[in-house]
């Protein structure tokens, strides 16, 4: 039996209200320089995947409606902290689920 990828549409339509920590880690770099290749790498996409991953996440429809918004310095800054806070609190539940090899 063969099972068919799923196509750029169906990812889209599947994800489309779904803010993953990818996702967030894309936006914030995103808007450091408005180059989703770098963006894409700096989030910690492989950079054999990162131009067409970046350019994927462009097109997802929470990162458009957030580009849209009227994001500062100041607002960046605490997006930065926040992630690093997440971040740091999944290596904890990494951690208590023996889960730090993965």
């Amino acid at each position: 039996m063969r099972i068919r990828q799923m196509g750029f549409s169906s990812r889209l339509k599947a994800h489309k209200n779904v803010l993953t920590l990818e996702t967030l880690k894309f936006l914030s770099e995103f808007l450091v320089d408005g180059n989703a290749r770098q963006a894409a790498i700096r989030a910690g996409i492989p950079e054999t995947y990162a131009a067409r991953q970046g350019a994927w996440l462009k097109k997802h429809p929470i990162v458009k409606a957030a580009l849209e918004q009227d994001i500062d310095e100041k607002d960046l800054k605490k997006i930065h902290q926040h992630i690093h806070e997440i971040h740091a609190l999944m290596e904890i539940c990494k951690s208590l689920l023996g889960l730090e090899d993965f």
